[in-house]
């Protein structure tokens, strides 16, 4: 009888693809450029929403948002759907040894938690207090570290809340102590301990580099805010701007800011991604520790990408590619590693990795196998669809298909936008009301309304004219 494969899953949190060497970064992360010398990388994966309570449960569903149940923050839209089936529990329920720990962000209906049954589970914030303790100890105060923001919601008030700001701090104490290499290690230990009569299955769930931006050096100071470049985006006039991007969250945390300060942001981010390299680092050393690896399919990706200054952004919420475009790697027995040029998202994780352990496929699943990618059957085309329904208690309604040529973002009773993505990769001439491209704009709304209705969205879209 042919064994079955085990499973490691790796996540990072509010990473920014383009920093990996695998996708064209400068950050040195050799522990993912080796990862992905052996794996399938993928071009054109997609978060199912750029923000963490809808996006994360579709890693384990395999349904949209708006399909799963749990759309955005806030009591009655946090939680899953009665009845939502999770992978990590079908793999449970097929004799797998079930570990995972760090950032969890899945609220089961009442009465379906099994977190129980697993033979790890870890679920993990993130550090603010401990982001607070030190950068006080550096010179800060409290309040610095999150700026005022409004949001609306569906019951037509607004919400009001502190937002996590890109102001750096030094860890102080040892780097084994940081959270992210807490949660490796803890991972590192279940894969070495797992019993050998018996696959296992791991997620190994990194916080960072979400903020808050806390980081032990060496990697602190690997690089200088003078070496940081601005984007090309960085001080678009946002005044025409449809007003989900204009009065985004992520816009109004960070207002005004000069370069000169998202530069000690950027520097900083990207010695927390070397440093989260590391992390990665510990937990593959483990799996060839276990003598297992090479019987095991390793996936790598995150829930969502990072603005980080692009179109003069922080954070999320919005469908330009640093928030939406992700770093995917998938290395798997019987896999040829190289690039992958077919588009994939998060819906598409649960059936592909059923795929890949020779399991049977979940019910009601609304994404692909990647399979026909990742064994060379299919080398491009297609499409990629995204949703974003607000940050608290809904309040905003945004779609968006990507094809190999064009992208268009649908503003629920708002202006809309059309990027050719070959011509202008990084989104800054909005084509929508361009007659010459209005029949790809025509095009893409009705391939973006079939989604829609297939997938059973609540929304309906009211085309601008």
């Amino acid at each position: 009888m042919k064994a079955k494969r085990n499973l490691l899953v790796i996540l990072c949190d509010q990473l920014q693809r383009q920093t990996l060497g695998a996708y064209g970064g400068r950050i040195p992360t050799p522990r993912l450029d080796g990862l992905a010398e052996r794996s399938a990388v993928f071009q054109e994966f997609y978060c199912a929403s750029p923000l963490c309570v809808p996006t994360r449960p579709s890693m384990m569903t395999g349904r949209w948002p708006h399909a799963h149940g749990a759309t955005s923050f806030g009591p009655g839209y946090e939680t899953l759907n009665a009845g939502e089936q999770l992978l990590i529990d079908v793999l449970l329920d097929g004799g797998y040894h079930v570990g995972y720990e760090g950032i969890w962000h899945v609220n089961r209906h009442p009465g379906e938690d099994r977190s129980g049954e697993y033979a790890h589970f870890v679920p993990c914030g993130f550090p603010y207090r401990d982001h607070l303790r030190m950068m006080v100890a550096q010179g800060g105060k409290d309040g610095d570290q999150r700026a005022p923001v409004v949001t609306p919601t569906d019951d037509g008030t607004s919400h009001e809340w502190g937002m996590s700001i890109p102001v750096p701090a030094r860890w102080l104490d040892p780097a084994d102590a940081h959270p992210d290499m807490k949660i490796a290690r803890n991972v590192s230990a279940f894969i070495r301990s797992a019993p050998s009569d018996r696959p296992f299955a791991a997620w190994c769930s990194l916080g960072g580099p979400h903020p808050p931006i806390l980081v032990p050096e060496p990697h602190y100071s690997m690089f200088s805010p003078g070496e940081m470049a601005p984007p090309p985006s960085f001080g678009e006039n946002m005044d025409g701007l449809p007003g989900p991007v204009r009065d985004a969250a992520g816009a109004q945390c960070v207002r005004g800011w000069s370069w000169e300060r998202w530069a000690l942001a950027t520097a900083t981010y990207w010695g927390f991604v070397a440093f989260l390299d590391v992390c990665v680092g510990t937990v593959l050393d483990a799996l060839e520790a276990s003598g297992r690896a090479e019987d095991t399919v390793v996936v790598f990706t995150c829930d969502h990408g990072e603005m980080l200054g692009a179109h003069n952004l922080y954070q999320k919420g919005v469908l330009y590619a640093e928030s939406i475009q992700l770093a995917a790697m998938i290395a798997s027995p019987g896999i040829e590693p190289g690039s992958r040029g077919g588009f994939g998202s998060h819906v598409d994780l649960p059936p592909t990795i059923l795929d890949l352990l020779d399991l049977p496929p979940m019910d009601g699943v609304q994404g692909k196998s990647l399979m026909p990618d990742l064994t060379g059957g299919r080398t491009g085309g297609g499409a990629a669809f995204v949703e974003f329904n607000g940050y608290n208690r809904g309040g905003i309604r945004t779609r968006g298909v990507v094809t190999d040529a064009y992208k268009y973002i649908y503003h629920h009773r708002d202006a809309d936008q059309l990027f050719d993505r070959k011509a202008d990769p990084d989104e800054l001439r909005n084509l929508a009301q361009d007659p010459g491209f209005r029949g790809a704009r025509d095009e893409l709304r009705t391939q973006l309304a079939g989604w829609m209705r297939e997938t059973g969205d609540f929304l309906r879209p009211a085309w601008p004219a």
